[in-house]
């Protein structure tokens, strides 16, 4: 039997940023960017006014920090998921950067207590892409929460808090949710590059199984059919002519099948495949019994072609292996399945279940119509056999 195995598809691509093109990532970077010079522009134009270089000197400290944040989450890409280790020192420097941010908010407050509609929101914004997916937005919403009511405290009026929750909130979840898309984006990515993989790997298989079936089986009649034409040119030199005939049809033949093979839209069918079985035992001297309980027209197509294969390949296997006498092919259906079975009687040759034989590729067909091939050495031959459920109305029928 062959052992080739089939190829595995590719594993899933990790969600990788840098699977991204750069300019598809540039939305993402520069959304998390952009407010930074809008909420700090007032703080720093009002700290040159003043002359507080300290002030300015802790404003763009936060404001390096919070690029070294975006930065770094988006270059790492698909950290921040929990139960992926790999991106642990990935998680941990963005949230060092984070709580490094917090404490420069923190301590400007306390420093000159100003500016808490721009720097809150900014905080947010680097929290939401800085911190853990699972812990970014409660952790944003207690910034929220909490900034909101050191307004109302400071403002005494509610609807500043109010206005202040939200606006830090809506501020980090923007940054949260475009994060997200540019995630969703590579993954979608990865999957459509993954399947072009796997439809590459299932056409390869395709065509590997049907040129094994078409050119196996031809090439084997070819050579049946030139020992016939060796045999007969001394004493009948008329069907030697008629047996090189043959020759050249079958390989006109094969030549159209293998084109069919390359478009996918090769073709065959039972009846076919038994007449031309029945022919290249007998000229072999192999005597050939064909026996169909079930019309072979009356078959499901699937079913009809499944079995098509099956008499070609089991016919090839005998020419090449079995060194048989006689050649039995039943086809019938019954008890919700339709079924073939092709026995010889050959004692020698080559096994058929250790060489390539192709029912690898019988399996495989099989397998996708939920049918079951068997392939045994018996005391006096070998038996091939195929079974396949059918539908109560393709039983019917």
């Amino acid at each position: 039997m062959n052992t080739r195995s089939r190829p595995e598809p590719p594993p899933p691509a990790e969600c990788d940023v840098s699977l991204l093109p750069w300019a598809a990532r540039r939305p993402a970077l520069g959304y998390a960017l952009l407010w930074l010079p809008l909420l700090l522009l007032s703080p720093v134009v009002a700290a040159v006014q003043h002359g507080r270089f300290g002030q300015l000197t802790v404003l763009l400290l936060l404001a390096g920090v919070h690029v070294a944040t975006v930065l770094v989450r988006h270059r790492t890409g698909s950290g921040h998921r929990a139960g992926n280790p790999s991106a642990l020192p990935a998680d941990l420097l963005s949230e060092s950067l984070v709580a490094v941010s917090t404490l420069v908010v923190i301590g400007y407050q306390i420093l000159w207590n100003e500016h808490q509609v721009f720097l809150y929101p900014l905080l947010a914004l680097g929290m939401a892409v800085g911190i853990r997916r699972h812990l970014a937005m409660g952790v944003v919403g207690g910034l929220a929460i909490s900034g909101g009511v050191a307004a109302g405290i400071t403002s005494g009026d509610l609807a500043d808090a109010l206005l202040f929750t939200v606006v830090t909130y809506m501020a980090g979840l923007s940054a949260f949710l475009i994060d997200r898309l540019l995630e969703t984006t590579v993954q979608l990515r990865a999957t459509r590059e993954q399947l072009a993989r796997t439809a590459v790997l299932e056409e390869r298989e395709r065509f590997s199984r049907d040129l094994h079936d078409l050119l196996g089986h031809t090439l084997s009649l070819i050579v049946v059919k030139a020992e016939a034409v060796r045999r007969f040119v001394p004493t009948d030199p008329d069907t030697a002519a008629e047996h090189a005939r043959s020759i050249e049809e079958i390989g006109r033949s094969a030549l159209g099948e293998v084109r069919q093979a390359v478009v996918g839209y090769r073709e065959t069918s039972l009846a076919d495949e038994l007449e031309a079985a029945r022919t290249v035992l007998e000229d072999a001297g192999i005597r050939c019994d064909v026996e169909t309980l079930a019309d072979p027209g009356t078959l499901p197509r699937p079913v009809d072609r499944l079995f098509a294969w099956v008499v070609r390949e089991g016919a090839t296997n005998v020419l090449r292996h079995a060194r048989a006498r006689t050649c039995r092919i039943l086809v019938e259906t019954g008890g919700g399945e339709a079924t073939l079975e092709i026995t010889d009687d050959g004692t020698g040759g080559e096994d058929p279940l250790r060489v390539g034989s192709g029912l690898t590729g019988l399996r495989e067909r099989a397998a996708m119509l939920d049918g079951v091939l068997a392939a045994e050495r018996l005391p006096s031959g070998f038996r091939l056999g195929v079974s396949v459920p059918l539908r109560e109305e393709e039983e019917s029928s």
